[in-house]
């Protein structure tokens, strides 16, 4: 099968770039110098997106938006009418299910197979096979797609076979995402507002129920002194949307993942459009009035005087795994009235930016219809005493505010 890629930006370069070895990869992008780049790497370059349609039996697409998408393939000089009959579209894009549903709909009436194939976790990932897709899709579009996944990554997905399914996971599990990522750093900043070094905090965090992605990667990250993520809060607030978009079609509930949304949405307010992810670490800190990262003397006394904290590591640590219960709990909600099955939302969420310590003991009890949040008191009286902890000392708690209001809703 000869293979088109359109779309060749940071997450689009990186995942193409494993199709070039075979030989035959035919790629097509607005920029001048990023096709040089890959004509240099051995691909052969399209002089439109059409002659791309035209030439290959399987073309990929990584967009910004489904919009675009749907521009691409059906605008005024749209690809769909240059697509061979039996031939097959890979949607990468991390999009909208209901426009994407309609594209496979339209294509379909063209005898063209489509399938949607986003992907969770960072560029980084995308360069080292590593990245999580999640796909989903016909029995035909799948058995031609799957060969060409796995030349991307080593961790390629089926998620069912409704074209869409994959893009709806994608948004859920970036929400969770977000949701950890907000709620743990003002957690994080409790625990520095009360003079304790990160590092400490870090190392318990990481070894206690409450671990997550962010504890595992942002927050070694900035002990270490290293940026973990390069992405665009423009792009997450876009997920995020479209997460909330899910919600209303589902008559769900959402509120820590509104306040999410809102809170990176501040984060392009107060650093302009080209704000990225790791800029909520700075946004808390404003909010906060303090500051993250270890100071050169808090990393010697983290590694050479131990500090007494009583037991507030792991008070924190109870917190934060407090908040990933209600992330995940929010998604899955979401994600069943979707239609979407469990276990493909647990592997899903296992394997990438969604990940942490509880989610997978919550999911399986949720697959069994036996969830008892009575079982989380522990974690739930340990938020309590932390919003008790951030009033006295002055500070927001607003993610772990929302995930207490809705660990008292299901309590009492």
């Amino acid at each position: 099968m000869k293979v088109g890629y359109i779309g060749l930006g940071a997450m689009g370069g990186s995942l193409s770039r494993h199709l070039i070895a075979n030989g035959g990869l035919v790629v097509y992008d607005r920029n001048p110098a990023t096709l040089a780049a890959f004509e240099k790497l051995g691909a052969v370059i399209a002089d439109t997106p059409q002659a791309l349609a035209q030439s290959c039996d399987v073309v990929m697409l990584c967009l910004p938006k489904s919009a675009d998408v749907g521009d691409l393939l059906f605008g005024a000089d749209g690809i769909a009418g240059y697509l061979r009959a039996g031939g097959l579209v890979i949607d990468q894009t991390s999009g909208v299910p209901e426009l994407t549903i309609d594209f496979a709909r339209r294509l379909a009436e063209r005898k063209v197979l489509f399938m949607d194939a986003p992907v969770s976790g960072g560029i980084p990932a995308a360069q080292n096979r590593t990245v999580t897709i999640i796909a989903s899709g016909s029995d035909g579009a799948w058995e031609r797609g799957k060969p060409i996944l796995e030349r991307l990554s080593t961790k390629t997905l089926r998620c069912g076979q409704r074209v869409g399914d994959g893009q709806a996971l994608k948004l859920l599990t970036n929400g969770i995402g977000a949701c950890y990522r907000l709620a743990t750093l003002e957690l994080v900043a409790l625990w520095r507002k009360s003079g304790f070094p990160l590092a400490d905090f870090v190392t318990a965090l990481n070894r206690s129920v409450g671990a997550n992605f962010t504890s595992r990667n942002m927050l070694v990250g900035l002990v270490e002194g290293r940026s973990t993520t390069n992405f665009a809060m423009t792009l997450m607030v876009k997920d995020l949307n479209g997460a909330l978009d899910l919600g209303t079609q589902t008559a769900s509930t959402l509120p820590l993942t509104a306040t999410a949304r809102g809170l990176m949405q501040s984060v392009i307010g107060l650093f302009g459009e080209h704000a990225r992810l790791d800029d909520v670490i700075a946004f808390t800190e404003k909010l906060s009035s303090v500051r993250l990262a270890d100071e050169l003397h808090d990393n010697r006394q983290a590694h050479e005087t131990p500090v007494s904290t009583g037991n507030l590591d792991e008070l924190l640590a109870r917190a934060v795994a407090a908040c990933n219960v209600v992330a995940v709990l929010e998604a899955v909600e979401v994600g069943r009235k979707f239609g979407l099955a469990v276990a493909d939302i647990a592997r899903v969420i296992e394997s990438g930016s969604a990940w942490s310590h509880i989610a997978g003991e919550l999911l399986s009890s949720v697959e069994a219809d036996a969830l008892d949040i009575g079982r989380y008191q522990i974690e739930h009286q340990a938020l309590e005493h932390a919003a008790q902890l951030a009033a006295q000392i002055g500070l927001p708690f607003i993610m772990p505010g929302i995930a207490l209001a809705r660990f008292r809703d299901r309590l009492l």
